[in-house]
C-alpha cells in the first residue's frame, strides 16, 4: 500500500450487499474510504449507502448515471440523507442538471457534488465520435471541469491521465477536489503502487478498483 492510501478510494464491485460490507470492513484501516457505483445502488439498493457510512469512511456515490434535473437533484437528495460524503453526477447532463445537483446539495452541507467525466477513459475515440463527440479526452475534461467549476460544484472526477488540465483549469482553490479515475486509460489498471504518483501530479484522491487492493 502506497504512503498515500488514506486517499485512495476504493470503487466497490460485486452483487452481494453483505460482500460489499465485509471487504468494507476488511479493507478500512487502510484506505481512506469507497466508492459505490451504479451497479451496487441497482443490485442492492441506496440503504447500502447508509451501511457504508455507518462504518465511518468517507462514501463517494456515483449518480453519473442520471441526466435529468429533476431525478439528478432527488439523487442528491436521498445520497446527502442517507450520509454519503461526496454524491457524482454526469456533466454530460449539461449546465441545468449540475446546477440542480449543486443546488439539491446545499441542503447537506456535509455531502459535497462533484461532476464526472471519468466516461472519457473508458470509451474509444471512435465511440465517442459514433455519438458526436469529436474532441479529445483533454478537451472534454478541461470543458467538464470548467462547467464545474463555474456552476458551483465541489469537485470533479476524471481519468487520472487527464490530471494536469484539469489542475491547470480548476487552480488551487483548497474546496475543490479533484477525483483521480485509476481503473481507466492506465496500462497497468491502476495498480496501488501507482497512487503516490497521481496525487503528486495534482489528484487530492485517487479511485482504485476493488480488485487493484484485493490482487483478485
Amino acid at each position: 500500500m502506497s504512503s498515500g492510501s488514506e486517499r485512495v478510494l476504493v470503487r466497490l464491485d460485486g452483487e452481494d450487499a453483505e460482500a460489499a460490507i465485509r471487504t468494507a470492513q476488511d479493507l478500512g484501516g487502510t484506505v481512506g474510504g469507497w466508492v459505490i457505483g451504479m451497479d451496487l445502488l441497482l443490485d442492492c439498493g441506496p440503504i447500502l449507502v447508509g451501511a457504508l457510512c455507518a462504518l465511518g469512511k468517507r462514501v463517494l456515490v456515483d449518480l453519473s448515471f442520471l441526466a435529468r434535473p429533476s431525478v439528478v437533484a432527488r439523487g442528491v437528495a436521498r445520497m446527502g440523507k442517507l450520509g454519503a460524503r461526496w454524491v457524482s453526477v454526469s456533466g454530460l447532463g449539461g449546465r441545468a442538471a449540475v446546477e440542480a445537483a449543486v443546488g439539491a446539495g446545499r441542503d447537506y452541507p456535509d455531502t459535497g457534488v462533484a461532476i464526472s467525466a471519468s466516461w472519457t477513459g473508458w470509451l474509444r475515440d471512435d465511440e465517442l465520435r459514433g455519438v458526436g463527440i469529436g474532441d479529445t479526452p483533454g478537451q472534454q475534461v478541461s470543458r467538464m471541469t470548467k462547467l464545474a467549476v463555474r456552476c458551483g460544484a465541489d469537485g470533479i472526477v476524471f481519468p487520472a491521465p487527464e490530471s494536469g488540465v484539469v489542475v491547470q483549469v480548476s487552480g488551487n482553490s483548497e474546496r475543490f477536489s479533484r477525483f483521480a479515475e485509476a481503473s481507466g486509460g492506465l496500462s497497468s489498471g491502476g495498480k496501488m503502487g501507482e497512487t503516490s504518483d497521481i496525487l503528486a501530479r495534482g489528484a487530492h484522491w485517487v479511485i482504485v478498483p476493488q480488485h487493484a487492493v484485493l490482487g483478485d
